[in-house]
């Protein structure tokens, strides 16, 4: 076996087995703690939306903006690119 397919082998294990181990046991303690993890996010959203923030509705209001602005910026890029093209080809 060459050493590079030994080191390349050497340090997949090395990375893979910590973040599979990681990985079940993070699994295992969301599956014992599911119910109270539920109930403390359904607290906190019925707590935050009881107080008068409409949290779902500012992001899709963000998520509007946001778009809106890209596609003027796109329309902008694209004009500014044609004309220069326009004027290239004209001269």
């Amino acid at each position: 076996m060459k050493k590079v397919q030994f080191l390349a082998v050497f340090w997949t294990l090395l990375l893979a087995i910590p973040f599979t181990a990681l990985a079940l046991t993070a699994t295992a303690y969301i599956t014992d703690h599911l119910f109270d993890i539920s109930n403390a996010i359904a607290f906190i959203l019925g707590d935050t939306l009881a107080k008068g923030r409409d949290l779902i509705f500012e992001a899709e209001l963000v998520g509007l903006i946001a778009g809106q602005l890209l596609i003027v910026v796109v329309l902008l890029l694209t004009y500014l690119a044609s004309r220069k093209e326009e004027s290239e080809t004209n001269s």
